[in-house]
């Protein structure tokens, strides 16, 4: 392991988002080699949403995914296979997309057909916030509807790849503006989105990917104005935290399920209920003593519409 390679990567980690030039120079200096395994997929998933997503260098992603999967020796992590395939294919080598998604089919036991459904589902995940939200909306209706497919029925080795693409599709598209989620299109694929990646944590996941599948649930549910069900799922994700998260350690997903319970009790008019969620959120979230968490948090709870803090 190479501390340096291992600073590079936590840098690039740190600054994708805010400053992706910044980042793409980082990952441009990095050796695959020097860096622990355990890192590699994380990596896999920087050069795919930095140099592709964000800065459209799909050429670039695809051939620093060579150094990478040579790095990795004989067997590569499954997330190798997928996300090179990705790159391959967005990068229009579709020769290398080929043979990469065919090695993921031989390493994981997967089915071809699941493989491709995957792959797509995948792509569509970088490709949907750099387009519009109908032609968003359009794409990731595609990827969805191979999901319906008989052979995804039963448990698959691909689920948590599935799962995680899904969540990740409708948390993207519940950043979109207010008038975005008023288009029909829009609001259909938001909920599909996330019921496939309740679906299928449900299958691979832990118990706290089920909480937070629940919770994408709520948020998704306040999103499109249906308090109802948005109460539901946020407590059915805390029953989950309820149940298992004996020793707290969990208190930063509780404190946002509180503030959409808070947003979906003030629409039913539950008075009280919706200040008890609300007191208790706030008094979670000041005690977070981490500056990104305080403005994650400040800026759902003016999303929610929360009254001011006493004091405030």
């Amino acid at each position: 392991m190479n501390d340096t390679a291992v600073t590079l990567i936590d840098e690039a980690q740190a600054c994708h988002d805010d400053d992706p030039l910044r980042a793409a120079a980082l990952l441009r200096r990095l050796d695959p080699q020097a860096l622990p395994p355990e890192r590699w997929p994380g990596l896999a998933s920087l050069l795919n949403h930095v140099l592709g997503e964000k800065l459209g260098a799909w050429g670039e992603a695809h051939a620093k995914f060579g150094p990478l999967l040579r790095a990795a020796g004989g067997k590569p992590p499954l997330v190798l296979w997928r996300q090179a395939a990705v790159a391959a294919q967005l990068a229009g080598d579709e020769a290398a997309a080929t043979y990469l998604s065919s090695a993921l089919a031989q390493a994981s036991g997967a089915g071809g057909g699941q493989v491709q459904d995957v792959v797509a589902l995948t792509a569509t995940m970088y490709r949907a916030p750099t387009l519009s939200g109908t032609d968003a909306a359009a794409l990731v209706a595609v990827a969805l509807r191979g999901l319906a497919a008989h052979s995804w029925q039963q448990a698959s080795p691909l689920d948590a790849a599935v799962a995680a693409c899904a969540n990740n599709i409708a948390s993207g598209l519940l950043e979109r503006p207010p008038e975005v989620l008023q288009q029909e299109a829009v609001r259909t694929v938001l909920d599909a989105a996330a019921r496939v990646a309740e679906r299928f944590w449900l299958r691979a996941g832990n118990w706290v990917n089920h909480e937070r599948a629940a919770y994408l649930r709520a948020m998704v549910a306040n999103a499109l104005g249906d308090a109802q069900q948005a109460l539901a799922h946020a407590m059915r994700a805390l029953a989950l935290l309820d149940e298992n998260d004996a020793d707290h350690a969990e208190r930063v997903d509780r404190a946002f399920i509180e503030l959409e319970r808070a947003r979906a009790c003030r629409d039913l008019n539950l008075n009280d209920e919706a200040k008890m969620a609300q007191d208790t959120a706030d008094t979670l979230a000041a005690k977070f003593g981490n500056a990104g968490l305080d403005t994650w948090y400040a800026k759902r709870r003016a999303e929610l519409g929360a009254p001011a803090s006493p004091g405030a």
